[in-house]
């Protein structure tokens, strides 16, 4: 276009404060090629070369680009007005838009006039369309009876909806209304209609996922006189503030059981920025021997000046008054000048401009571990002998869970020499089943007393060891940041044994080893929530063998303990591995087939399938002392969810549904009827 409309050629043709603009289409997009000196005052003269999309906002865009596209394709001039507010007044203006081509590109020339109005009724009803458009909060335009004459763009966007599928519908019979807020919509709709400004209410409603949103919803009625015509429905997004309402309440809770959780487990003081006493809770007072009265407003001097010289007094002030946090042990005297040590972590507590206003004193106690260290120290020979001829696996650890003492026990039950244990970590030894165990203890074990522990260790040979043991964690009083850990374990690897054993017992059969109902019972509700999330069918198959009791009564028990475990391996072997088989008692058995698609014809394929192969497998049958046994079975039948959701219920429905099967004879099976 340069060469045959240049810049100072357009600027002579349009002269004056008409805005004028020449576009050159770039996919669905505008370049700016020219602009007279009105459009040039409006938008500076940088915009020419820039995209449309970069320059507008994104309603903007969507307008001009819509009237642009048409009159490109109708080859035709279009014109379309629009509205905006500049210095507190409303601009009324109409574009007409004029399609260019130019070889194979296309040109749109636009010319905007400003148009003096009278701001009739219909006016203003478009101007304050004009403004919704532009609106923040999602705003929808409706008639008097609540039918939608228009959304916003923030409308359709919170909520995935058209536009089009919008217009003519009554506002109550969109699909994001949850049906407890009909009644109230419709109540503050009439309202409204009515003349009534409805301001602020709190209303529910979810988007197409069923994800629940909450509005803050203000109605303005559009005034014709005494009537309206129309009503603005402004909604102002509210989740996230509700969310976070409800976070913080949960927040707060969270933080007063913290601190309950606090004051019930060591002993708190709180002091001013001088170090006098402002708080105190229950476990101080119990502690020092003092009442509150005798501590609150007086100066924290408990800290027995014997144990603690100027210079670790003056230390802890240094690192306090650099508003860190200042941590070790200190000794304390109480009222009747008892001697008792602590843990103590003091805390500077900053406001909100950063200046320490008070300081949180947190102690725990641990008078009774620096006893126990001074006992160790004294009685360590006796220690050593009494460690070294024992049967208990005794080892000490630093901090880091590195070994400085194994007892010989340890050569005993795993094989190891003391020097290849000493300086490793205890975790080298430690099976993988227990090393997360072993790790969260290491993590956490400042503060702890006594723990007990059930630690899986590894034999230098491989084997597998039980141990059960009680950690120690011994503080150093000479050294804060010293502390060491003591186990002193048994091995317990048979009665671990014994232990899975009985829990094997109790989840299966002891005939048969299959899965008993206890374990159907225990394993049901997962094998439930897996059929919800695969959205698939489960068949319950109550199985009972015909004539079991000729069996026993013509061969005895023994023989029909066998045929029992024949059955049993039967259905085994003709299931799929994601099936469950139970044996209930006698000979009865549950199936529960699972990963059934929801289709009734395919799904009642499958199941024959199945129970095709236990029918064959059945007349197939088993030899027991030398006889022969092809027995045939009943089987009642009732599907989830068709039939029941729950586990008793399609038990139930199963077991009456085999009766049924019963009635027909043998070698029968009857389905659940779906009522």
């Amino acid at each position: 276009m340069e060469y045959f409309l240049s810049e100072a050629h357009f600027n002579q043709l349009f002269i004056g404060k008409d805005f004028v603009y020449l576009m050159k289409r770039v996919e669905d997009d505008y370049q700016y090629i020219r602009l007279n000196q009105a459009a040039q005052s409006l938008l500076s003269k940088e915009a020419i070369g820039k995209m449309l999309s970069a320059i507008s906002s994104r309603r903007n865009f969507a307008i001009i680009q819509e009237n642009y596209h048409q009159a490109i394709a109708l080859n035709a001039q279009v014109d379309y007005m629009d509205y905006a507010y500049f210095d507190s007044e409303v601009r009324k203006y109409e574009t007409s838009v004029r399609p260019i081509q130019f070889g194979n590109d296309h040109y749109i020339l636009a010319i905007t006039k400003e148009i003096l109005y009278d701001r009739n009724i219909e006016d203003k009803f478009l101007f304050m369309r004009s403004m919704f458009d532009h609106a923040f909060f999602s705003t929808v335009i409706l008639s008097a009876d609540g039918v939608i004459y228009e959304a916003n763009a923030s409308f359709m966007e919170d909520f995935e909806l058209s536009n089009d599928t919008l217009k003519h519908q009554l506002f109550i019979d969109l699909p994001i209304i949850p049906q407890e807020e009909i009644e109230n919509i419709q109540h503050y709709l009439k309202r409204a209609a009515l003349g009534e400004n409805i301001e602020e209410k709190l209303i529910k409603f979810h988007t197409l996922e069923k994800r629940q949103r909450m509005y803050l919803v203000s109605l303005s009625p559009v005034m014709l006189g005494d009537n309206s015509f129309a009503i603005f429905l402004i909604m102002q997004d509210f989740t996230q503030f509700t969310e976070q309402k409800a976070e913080l309440r949960s927040k707060s809770h969270g933080l007063e059981v913290f601190k309950a959780a606090l004051n019930s487990a060591t002993s708190i003081a709180i002091l001013d920025i001088e170090g006098n006493i402002v708080e105190v809770n229950e476990l101080f007072l119990q502690a020092s021997g003092f009442t509150a009265s005798e501590l609150i407003g007086q100066p924290y001097n408990l800290i027995e000046p014997r144990y603690h010289t100027e210079n670790f007094l003056q230390t802890i002030n240094e690192t306090l008054d650099e508003g860190e946090i200042w941590r070790g042990e200190l000794c304390y005297r109480t009222k009747y000048h008892a001697d008792y040590w602590v843990e103590a972590a003091i805390v500077p507590l900053k406001n909100e401009f950063g200046k320490v206003e008070q300081y949180l004193s947190i102690n725990y106690d641990i008078t009774d571990k620096k006893r126990m260290l001074t006992e160790l120290k004294n009685i360590e020979r006796t220690f050593r002998l009494i460690t070294e001829n024992t049967n208990d696996l005794i080892v000490i650890t630093n901090e880091d869970g590195i070994i400085i003492y194994a007892s010989p026990s340890y050569r005993i039950y795993l094989g190891y020499e003391i020097v290849e244990l000493q300086g490793q970590f205890y975790s080298n030894i430690v099976d993988m089943e227990s090393k997360k165990a072993w790790q969260t203890f290491l993590n956490n074990f400042t503060g702890q007393t006594d723990t007990q522990l059930e630690l899986l260790l590894k034999a230098k040979d491989g084997t597998p060891v039980w141990t059960e043991g009680n950690v120690t964690v011994v503080h150093d009083p000479e050294r804060e940041t010293v502390s060491q850990i003591m186990m002193v374990s048994r091995e317990i690897t048979h009665r671990k044994e014994r232990e899975n054993d009985l829990l094997y017992l109790a989840y299966h059969d002891s005939l048969t080893q299959l899965p008993n109902r206890r374990y159907l019972m225990k394993e049901f509700p997962k094998i439930l929530a897996d059929a919800h999330t695969n959205n698939v069918c489960l068949a319950m198959l109550y199985i009972d063998g015909d004539d079991f009791k000729v069996v026993n009564d013509q061969f005895g028990h023994d023989t029909g303990d066998d045929f029992i475990c024949n059955f049993g391996h039967v259905l085994i072997a003709s299931v799929r591995s994601h099936d469950l088989v139970i044996r209930i008692g006698g000979d009865e058995f549950i199936i529960v087939l699972t990963g059934l698609t929801r289709d009734h014809e395919a799904r009642n394929a499958q199941m024959m399938h199945i129970i095709d192969r236990i029918r064959n497998g059945l007349k197939k049958g088993w030899t027991i002392n030398h006889r022969h046994f092809a027995p045939t079975a009943s089987i009642g039948i009732a599907y989830f969810p068709d039939h029941a959701k729950t586990l008793d219920a399609l038990i139930d429905l199963a077991d009456q549904a085999l009766y049924k099967a019963k009635e027909f004879g043998k070698n029968k099976l009857y389905i659940t009827e779906t009522h």
